[in-house]
């Protein structure tokens, strides 16, 4: 009787934290309705112009951050813009999962070669250009470092 007890109360306790760890789909569809209203869709070479003119970034930065934050986050990367703040604006600790920040940097080293989690912390970074910018900087001083 204990043991199915001590299940149960695991399974309640397993399903309450699968719902604070997971992304809210309701603040998910407000930010997307949000930026639909105010905003045309780019297309993916418009957008990295954008932010190109924006942050100076090299395209391969700006194309695997779109791709990347586009999945973790289910908003419509290509209404965002370069001073959207990710906390204020795109909501991103309610819209993805918990650790999309440890994602992001088991990508960055997939996709580049490079450990940033060294030195990665979301929590400093405000915009979208803030976080362009800082990753496009430790890809250019490790690869400089490299050399």
């Amino acid at each position: 009787m204990w043991q199915q007890w001590r299940k149960v109360s695991n399974y309640l306790q397993s399903v309450n934290t699968y719902r604070d760890i997971s992304p809210d789909l309701s603040i998910r569809h407000q930010v997307n309705q949000a930026l639909r209203q105010h905003r045309r869709p780019l297309s993916r070479e418009a957008w990295c112009d954008t932010c190109q003119q924006a942050t100076q970034s090299q395209p391969s930065t700006l194309l695997f951050v779109y791709r990347v934050l586009e999945v973790y986050s289910g908003i419509e990367f290509n209404l965002v813009r370069p001073d959207d703040r990710l906390v204020d604006d795109l909501q991103f600790p309610l819209v993805c999962w918990f650790d999309w920040s440890v994602n992001f940097c088991d990508d960055v080293i997939n996709q580049f070669g490079v450990d940033i989690s060294d030195c990665f912390d979301e929590t400093r970074l405000e915009t979208l250009a803030d976080l362009i910018v800082f990753l496009d900087t430790c890809l250019s001083s490790r690869s400089s470092a490299a050399d």
